[in-house]
């Protein structure tokens, strides 16, 4: 029973944590998109300090291109690195004070990683705080 309790609970939560993605994207990305066409899909993942995570999207040559990075108040920066498939960065937000949004035209179709971490804190706190992060692309 015990078992059937924590299974059912991890999808809860699981739930929620979709619900509150889906909320972070549909409402502060969105609006971060204008005047760009949201392409109505996005990443979203739960996340906590020092952790990291991949995105992969798949560019068309000539095409005007804004990369919205939103996360939780509750955590803190976000970093993140954008490659093409031969690991050439063609973006890094630490370059530029930390930016949570990018505007790009690339010359030919290609997919890109977009690599996300959360800085480390060094606050002194034990417990690991965990929010979503979510990623959304529009087009013009």
């Amino acid at each position: 029973m015990k078992k059937v309790f924590l299974g059912l609970m991890m999808v809860g939560m699981s739930i929620i944590c979709e619900a509150q993605c889906e909320y972070l994207a549909r409402g502060t990305g969105q609006l971060q998109l204008v005047p760009y066409k949201y392409e109505g899909n996005y990443k979203g993942v739960e996340m906590g300090e020092d952790d990291e995570a991949e995105v992969y999207k798949t560019i068309f040559a000539k095409t005007q291109y804004r990369l919205v990075v939103c996360i939780d108040d509750t955590l803190p920066d976000v970093e993140f690195v954008v490659s093409d498939i031969h690991r050439n960065i063609l973006f890094d937000n630490r370059k530029h004070g930390n930016v949570r949004v990018w505007d790009f035209k690339l010359e030919s179709s290609q997919q890109i990683k977009v690599t996300l971490r959360i800085k480390k804190q060094d606050n002194g706190k034990s417990e690991k705080v965990l929010g979503c992060v979510a990623v959304l692309f529009g087009k013009l």
